[in-house]
């Protein structure tokens, strides 16, 4: 059994909306090294976790969270799994937490500030540059990701190379609005913290009236062999409303791949083939849109 007064395990949380680029973001964090032993827990929203499998590490230290990204559920499964593994014979020497696209991250870090045994290290929040304006200005979820940026140590930006100066200074400003004190750096570039630079601890979470997340809806759907990827390109694009995110393991065309969409762009990753049926998971906002999404993928079953 653990030692009771052994140092405590430093934990380093990932956030950004979905699709920002948190899974790429950690890929290239754990080939640059880590501590021997760190342990990866990953949070997403469907019934595959895509994210994990998408994650090149060692099976036995990373760990998957299934309740997805509701908050109340997602505090009582990591909260037990913070437990378990605070009472491991020889815990992780650090523990770095994917958070689902539409968690706040404020939240989960209140949760590991009260775990025995465990120490916020700091709060990496991803940024897609080139749709953030969209977002902030979405009034489903501009707030959330707003939440997101402010309670960041580190803003590490994606995707901002086809903006103009003009552009990419204006989204620089509403960064440094939201969020005055973090280290700024870009994906793949540059993940570190500067020696000088202690970070900002996020203050801790206070429900107010403005932090009523949308009224999520997830989907899982499995999809026919013979499916055309532009047919479904097309589909997802003419839904679009009521999508917020969606992602799978996805046999087309003779081929198979992981499958990506978000921002209105399909990703088709070719991969190996796996057993059992393609499936598409998402999720979305609650209304007409999202019901006749789910109708419409249904046509394709």
């Amino acid at each position: 059994m653990a030692e009771p007064d052994a140092d405590p395990i430093p934990v380093v949380l990932i956030a950004g909306y979905l699709g920002a680029g948190k899974t790429t973001w950690l890929n290239a964090h754990l080939r640059d090294g880590v501590a021997p032993d760190t342990l990866v827990l990953v949070n997403d929203f469907g019934t595959i976790n895509v994210d994990a499998e998408l994650i090149d590490y060692a099976g036995e230290r990373l760990l998957k969270l299934s309740s997805g990204c509701l908050c109340c559920s997602l505090s009582d499964e990591l909260g037990t799994q913070l437990s378990r593994i605070g009472r491991w014979p020889a815990p992780p020497a650090a523990l770095i937490i994917e958070t689902s696209g539409v968690a706040r991250p404020r939240r989960i870090a209140d949760l590991i500030r009260v775990a025995r045994r465990f120490r916020l290290d700091r709060i990496v929040t991803l940024v897609d540059l080139a749709s953030l304006a969209q977002r902030l200005n979405d009034s489903r979820v501009g707030e959330l990701v707003a939440d997101q940026i402010a309670s960041a140590d580190t803003l590490s930006l994606n995707r901002g190379d086809d903006l103009d100066d003009a552009e990419r200074e204006g989204l620089m400003r509403r960064l440094q609005s939201l969020n005055p004190t973090a280290q700024v750096a870009h994906a793949g570039f540059s993940t570190g913290r500067p020696e000088q630079a202690a970070p900002k601890r996020p203050p801790t979470f206070r429900p107010t009236a403005n932090d009523r997340d949308p009224d999520w809806q997830r989907f899982a759907i499995e999809l026919p062999v013979s499916l055309n990827r532009r047919t479904l390109e097309s589909l997802l694009a003419e839904h679009a409303e009521g999508l917020a995110r969606a992602k799978g393991f996805i046999q087309a065309e003779g081929r198979y791949y992981v499958f990506q969409w978000s921002g209105g762009q399909a990703e088709w990753t070719p991969t190996a083939p796996r057993p059992g049926a393609s499936q598409l998971v998402g999720i979305g906002f609650a209304g007409a849109p999202f019901d006749a999404l789910i109708a419409a993928l249904k046509t394709l079953a």
